[in-house]
């Protein structure tokens, strides 16, 4: 009888000992849990204060801003100490440092020129200045790597690295982890995204790994709208200062034809573009005489509009009382040839028509022969004559080359200038 309520009371003992096992287990699951969801509750408070702080710095804030933003936001993010920002320059073909953390990430192997100087501090702010200042090659670096590779990379450790073999390492590489990300936008790579925890820390986990490729993604996003933005921007920009320069030029050409006793003067100008080269104007020589110029600068748009203009106000300054078209063309090839590149040039046709006179006296430098058609027998006629652009030639050779041509037109007979 007395063996059953003993038996009863190691029974009762074990559940409640079970029961209080049970209860301290799922206790520390719970306070585990609590743990983890407060770790995940701090996690997105930090991505979402990032994607917010750049949502607002991708409105009118200045690029170095937005920049400054990504390498700070991601680093809070991924709790690392160092974070660098590299955009890639298409004319160089290589990466150029945009932003860094106020600690520098160790992402580069270490010059020896850092340890020439002494003192630890020294030589951390000179390893400083040479990863601010070390614009990298795609062929011949870490991140060079990064920015050809679709997916982000890790390393435990940067100082195993063949590239940080054999260098100096100071302070700065044993045992760094780091990871980094190419920025796409579309299909466009912007450049590269890093960062770097202390020597001895934790290397960036999986989990971790998987975040940083979302808040690299939308740093890649942030960027490209506001590189889109900023050259929609300057496109405008240029479109109405070249709509400007074009209503200049307007300005320069001839208002109406001249109103002459023996001669009937008409032009028609159509630019191929907002700027252009080819120009035109009517020059009054004496009270007997005036001049009629047509001319072509090479090339299209801004250069070939100041050259255009250049030509104009040399031309005009030279014509007044002056009785040969070429002597005013070698005038003006002197004074426009030190200030044209040597692939531009500008071919000229400058004629003088002469009140009471059958005669127009031309010359040509090296624009297209005038095309003259002849009323009494329906002919039309190429009118050739020697000549070389404007801008080649310092003037020895041109001064040959180039003289006055005169030709004969009759009542009805039509002399057409054209580029």
């Amino acid at each position: 009888m007395e063996v059953f309520p003993l038996i009863l009371l190691l029974i009762i003992l074990a559940l409640v000992g079970f029961g209080a096992w049970f209860l301290v287990r799922d206790q520390k699951n719970i306070t585990r849990l609590r743990k983890e969801r407060d770790e995940i509750d701090l996690e997105e408070s930090r991505v979402f204060g990032f994607l917010h702080a750049l949502g607002e710095t991708s409105h009118g804030s200045p690029a170095n801003r937005m920049h400054k933003e990504i390498v700070e936001g991601v680093s809070q993010v991924l709790n690392a100490e160092q974070a660098i920002l590299y955009l890639y320059n298409e004319q160089s073909d290589q990466l150029v440092p945009a932003a860094q953390t106020e600690r520098i990430p160790p992402i580069l192997p270490v010059p020896k020129e850092v340890f020439l100087v002494e003192g630890e501090k020294d030589q951390k702010t000179r390893y400083r200045s040479f990863i601010r200042l070390s614009t990298l090659g795609i062929d011949d670096s870490l991140i060079g790597s990064v920015f050809e590779s679709d997916q982000p990379i890790r390393v435990d450790d940067l100082s195993s690295l063949p590239s940080f073999q054999g260098g100096e390492k100071g302070h700065y590489q044993n045992e760094v982890p780091m990871i980094g990300s190419v920025l796409l936008h579309g299909p466009k790579r912007l450049g590269v995204l890093a960062l770097t925890r202390d020597a001895g820390q934790a290397p960036f986990s999986e989990k971790e790994a998987v975040v940083f490729a979302s808040v690299a993604e939308q740093s890649a996003f942030a960027l490209g709208s506001a590189i889109t933005q900023a050259e929609a921007h300057e496109k405008r920009r240029l479109e109405q200062e070249l709509n400007q320069a074009s209503e200049i030029q307007r300005f320069l050409l001839p208002e109406r034809s001249p109103n002459l006793r023996d001669f009937e003067v008409a032009a028609h100008y159509q630019a191929a573009r907002i700027l252009s080269g080819d120009y035109y104007d009517y020059i009054s020589v004496d009270a007997d005489r005036f001049g009629v110029v047509i001319g072509d600068v090479s090339g299209k748009g801004i250069a070939a509009s100041l050259i255009m203009a250049m030509c104009r106000s040399s031309l005009r300054s030279r014509a007044r009382d002056n009785l040969s078209p070429a002597s005013v063309l070698h005038e003006l090839n002197r004074s426009i040839f030190p200030d044209i590149k040597g692939d531009m040039f500008v071919s000229l046709l400058y004629l003088i028509l002469e009140r009471g006179s059958e005669e127009v006296t031309f010359s040509r430098a090296g624009h297209e022969p005038p095309i003259l058609f002849r009323k009494a027998t329906s002919n039309l006629e190429l009118v050739e004559s020697p000549g070389m652009a404007a801008g080649i030639d310092n003037g020895n050779a041109f001064k040959r080359v180039v003289k006055d041509h005169r030709i004969s037109m009759q009542s009805g007979d039509i002399l057409v200038l054209y580029t």
